[in-house]
């Protein structure tokens, strides 16, 4: 058997910790680990890395959960009772709680800890930065290095977009997932997330014809369009775990 299929392995340690402790990133991460193996498979990558890199690139959460919408059962967001610059940090820490976490695991490739360190790069935190009222936006940026490989931008590219995609279909404001996509990557591109990695044009169409395909084929319901092209537009109203 090999290493790779060991870590993603439903009785796996680490598995086992993401699930019990942190359901929903869990959930999240399995399709984000769907949704990258994809990709991978189209663009000829190491799949079964890109697989494990989505599996685990939150398992940092499992650290404190309860501050990840995903993980919140009840409605209220504990994150809200904290001041932003203190949410903000919260937030942002479980990049670095996962990279501890992954770094500590001998099985884990080095590489896919290299990706999930990078899988926020400097993005906004933007529904705690908008609450802030603060000017200065660099104080609400992940503190993270940017995507410097294909993989670790795939990674980024997924996360994003599931975590907007679930949001909003959870909130039965996701109607037009092709343009969710367009939306998504050209948040991340206009932000330069994504400009120290080797994209070129071929990629960039197969990227979105696959991740276009793959929601269309989860996300199928159709609601009220023009509230969900505006709810699109605004993740940080529905969203506010991580955006």
């Amino acid at each position: 058997m090999s290493i790779e299929k060991d870590v993603l392995d439903i009785g796996y340690s680490l598995m086992t910790i993401l699930r019990e402790k942190a359901p929903g990133t869990h959930a999240h991460s399995k399709d984000v680990s769907d949704l990258v193996e994809t990709l991978g498979k189209e663009l000829g990558l190491n799949t079964e890395h890109l697989k494990i890199a989505g599996m685990y690139h939150d398992i940092g959460k499992s650290i404190n959960p309860e501050y990840f919408g995903e993980n919140q059962t009840d409605g209220e967001n504990a994150l809200n009772k904290l001041e932003p610059w203190v949410a903000y940090r919260v937030i942002t820490a479980h990049v670095g709680d996962t990279t501890q976490i992954l770094v500590n695991d001998k099985y884990i490739p080095r590489e896919v800890i290299e990706w999930c360190s990078q899988h926020h790069g400097t993005t906004v935190v933007k529904y705690f930065y908008n609450k802030s009222g603060a000017t200065n936006v660099d104080n609400y940026r992940y503190k993270c290095s940017k995507p410097e490989s294909l993989e670790a931008g795939l990674l980024m590219i997924c996360d994003h977009l599931e975590a907007r995609a679930r949001s909003l279909s959870q909130a039965d404001k996701l109607d037009d997932v092709e343009e969710l996509v367009e939306i998504v990557l050209t948040e991340l591109m206009n932000d330069e997330q994504l400009d120290n990695i080797t994209l070129k044009l071929g990629h960039l169409r197969q990227i979105k014809d696959v991740l276009k395909r793959e929601l269309r084929s989860k996300y199928h319901k159709r609601v009220d369009y023009d509230k969900a092209k505006e709810a699109m537009k605004q993740p940080e109203e529905i969203e506010n775990a991580e955006e």
